[in-house]
């Protein structure tokens, strides 16, 4: 059980270390050009890549004190909640693209929001940060993320039912709602109202793109969603009644590794998705790739 634990925590290491350096990479190109700063749909994907590296720079920290078995310490709460809400600002942020989506293709003859597009979203993006944070804060002032000392980590406990579904509901499935049916707008928009008396292929066409950037968009939430059945399904057989059944002591290590593997992956694919930022890192890849073969000419040579 022991190695098992071990290897769970190298994984999550791994993992948080790959969002880590996406997400950072992601937040530099964009930051570093005047150009992806005044496109919107950059600083939105950016908001996403902020998400991710506060999830990934407090998981990396928590499963060092993991791999150390370190006592628990003051800071082990603040952990678990940055954590979690980095998860949170991700699934925001996610439906502040659909939202955008829904501008661009919906209400893209209004002038009122072609011309307020930037003041709005900056406005949005700050509210949602802002409920992110202070969402969770009950949670964290009533001590809502006790210590696992088989695990060496603070986290939301698997019987504490308001814990789980607080945010679960608040945070998590009312986003996924409300994404789900700006998208189901956006795409009975097109079909019924923009392409209206176009020819058939054109129609199909159109709905067929439109369906692959909503699904893009929704790829982060579809990823984190998937791996939070492992946590759901711990706190459901937990909270059974009649039942004394107790989580096994890899359980949070399990959950952990998930969320790693779930935020590492969509700031891989938030990384290669939009190709304007892809294609700076190809081209400083290609450059690094160069260089080395030219200092090895020089090296042969002397």
């Amino acid at each position: 059980m022991l190695s098992c634990t071990v290897l769970l925590n190298l994984l999550t290491l791994a993992f948080s270390c790959i969002g880590l350096l996406s997400s950072m990479t992601f937040i530099f190109i964009v930051i570093s050009s005047h150009r992806f700063r005044r496109n919107l749909s950059l600083i939105l994907a950016m908001n996403l890549s902020i998400g991710g590296l506060i999830t990934c720079s407090a998981m990396l920290n928590q499963t060092i004190y993991m791999l150390l078995n370190a006592p628990e310490d003051y800071l082990c709460p603040y952990r678990s909640y940055f954590m979690t809400v980095g998860g949170l600002y991700i699934f925001q942020t996610t439906l502040l693209q659909s939202f955008h989506r829904l501008r661009v293709t919906v209400f893209v003859h209004d002038r009122r929001l072609r011309y307020q597009s930037r003041q709005l979203f900056s406005v949005l993006s700050l509210i949602s940060f802002t409920i992110c944070f202070i969402g969770l804060l009950p949670l964290l002032l009533k001590k809502r993320f006790p210590y696992y000392p088989d695990a060496h980590a603070c986290y939301i406990a698997f019987n504490d039912v308001v814990g789980v579904l607080y945010p679960s509901i608040c945070f998590y499935f009312t986003p996924l709602i409300l994404q789900i049916t700006i998208s189901s707008w956006i795409l009975w928009h097109i079909s019924h109202k923009t392409l209206a008396g176009q020819p058939f292929y054109k129609t199909k066409r159109r709905i067929l793109k439109e369906r692959r950037v909503l699904f893009r968009l929704s790829i982060p939430v579809l990823l984190l969603m998937s791996v939070g059945v492992i946590y759901f399904v711990f706190f459901f057989r937990t909270i059974i009644p009649g039942q004394q059944w107790q989580a096994p002591a890899y359980a949070l290590h399990l959950s952990f590794s998930g969320t790693s593997l779930a935020t590492a992956l969509s700031m891989l694919a938030n990384l290669l998705f939009y190709h304007q930022v892809s294609d700076v890192v190809r081209n400083l890849f290609r450059c690094c790739v160069q260089n080395k073969s030219k200092h090895r000419r020089i090296i042969i040579v002397i």
